[in-house]
């Protein structure tokens, strides 16, 4: 166990334990243990912080950190999670557990955002959200690599291009005889019927 285990209270950490509790997931794991077992209210507790925010710098973490403060009136609970990005979150170390209010937590990191650094705080449903100041970019970086540009759909000379919509076929109006003044229906004549007696008086004259 590091020099910190022979600190009696948490108000009595340095940047110099900080750095030695997070050299190594070994390290850290005790440390935790012995913040749990040495953290009282009003002694310092939020101190913890400080060894937990060196871990930006720790190259044996595999992605980004994400720390979850939650807690309320008499115990203050710390979750540290390694975030690959997409959602994926892996707990890279046990829950610890401190008897120390949640409330003096959140009240030394808007006091002292130092105490952090280089992570930001941010309260969110009830919890204090620590992030290195990267994980948006991060985030960000990540849908860039899933997105497709559109200029490279349109510069690529192999690509193929699908044949424009066919267009929308509509049904011909009725075709309408033209008005040419022929008639096109046979006429029908009336014949004045002769009687044989009237042609035969007209040849005797």
């Amino acid at each position: 166990m590091g020099r910190f285990a022979d600190l009696e209270t948490c108000a009595e950490l340095t940047l110099e334990h900080a750095r030695e509790a997070a050299a190594s997931l070994v390290s850290m794991r005790a440390f935790l243990d012995w913040a749990s077992f040495t953290a009282r209210p009003e002694e310092g507790a939020p101190k913890v912080l400080l060894a937990i925010a060196q871990l930006a710098q720790a190259s044996w973490i595999d992605g980004a950190l994400y720390v979850d403060v939650t807690g309320d009136d008499a115990v203050t609970k710390i979750s540290i999670f390694a975030d690959y990005g997409f959602g994926i979150r892996e707990r890279l170390l046990p829950l610890a557990r401190l008897d120390a209010p949640f409330d003096e937590f959140v009240r030394a990191v808007r006091l002292s955002p130092k105490l952090i650094a280089p992570f930001r705080g941010e309260t969110l449903a009830g919890s204090l959200i620590l992030t290195p100041p990267d994980a948006e970019l991060g985030e960000e970086k990540d849908l860039a690599d899933i997105a497709i540009a559109e200029s490279s759909l349109l510069d690529d000379p192999n690509r193929t291009v699908p044949p424009p919509p066919a267009a929308a076929v509509t049904k011909p109006p009725p075709s309408v005889p033209e008005q040419s003044g022929v008639h096109t229906h046979p006429t029908v004549r009336r014949m004045v019927a002769v009687r044989p007696e009237a042609l035969r008086s007209g040849n005797d004259d």
